[in-house]
């Protein structure tokens, strides 16, 4: 792990253990990449019901690591695949929506299109590190199922994270790159604009919150997760791309 990431690790984790240990609020562990969503349901929950939650934000990496050795974490919200997938000790699961994959545009760019990206003009195409990150490996499996790979190979820039991908796009360094919906509509006055991939395409992603065997606030916990179902907190949900 590089110095600056080590640090960054370090410093959520310090934030989460100077939480009191008996804390009023129950705490959730979010991904980055959906600090809006959850901070406009965490202002509608307070607002329907008096409470809130303390949150965390981080990357899934880091979302994990404080859910399993702080021992302060209640709720976890991101990946079901990733969470689920590194044995994380979930009591209750309840799914927010589907992520949805993108191709978002430069906005420089002149490209508007899924077709662009057979065109000649389009030299260089960001992705997430598809071993690693969700919409990464979603937009490899877009690419082969739509008949691009190995055919568009060397066009494509692979870097670790859609927020990067985010970041080339802002700088001119790729043409277009794939990005989640949720992350596109945050950003979108940044982009030239930007075309939801058809769902058959890739495999599902299913985004969810889950409520941890260790929790310390479980009542409350469970008081946010029913909170979730609401038409309040189900309209949030929708217009934030799931």
């Amino acid at each position: 792990m590089s110095q600056p990431r080590a640090l960054c690790a370090s410093l959520l984790l310090l934030l989460i253990m100077i939480l009191p240990a008996h804390a009023e609020n129950a705490v959730i562990a979010s991904g980055a990449g959906y600090k809006k969503m959850v901070n406009a349901l965490n202002a509608a929950y307070k607002h329907e019901t008096g409470r809130s939650l303390d949150i965390l934000f981080g990357n899934m990496g880091r979302v994990l690591m404080l859910a399993k050795q702080s021992g302060k974490v209640d709720l976890v919200l991101g990946d079901e695949s990733f969470l689920v997938g590194n044995n994380l000790s979930l009591s209750v699961r309840q799914e927010l929506g589907k992520g949805k994959l993108v191709l978002a545009f430069a906005e420089s760019s002149a490209f508007s299109t899924e077709s662009d990206l057979d065109t000649i003009k389009a030299q260089r195409i960001a992705l997430p590190d598809f071993k690693k990150a969700v919409y990464g490996k979603a937009a490899r499996e877009y690419l082969i199922n739509s008949g691009r790979l190995p055919r568009i190979q060397p066009k494509l820039v692979e870097v670790a994270t859609v927020p990067q991908v985010f970041s080339y796009l802002t700088t001119n360094e790729v043409d277009m790159g794939f990005l989640n919906l949720t992350h596109a509509l945050n950003v979108a006055d940044k982009l030239g604009g930007f075309v939801v991939i058809d769902e058959s395409q890739y495999s599902p992603i299913h985004i969810m919150t889950g409520l941890l065997r260790t929790s310390r606030h479980k009542e409350e916990a469970m008081v946010f997760l029913k909170f979730l179902k609401t038409p309040l907190a189900q309209s949030i949900i929708h217009e934030n791309g799931l």
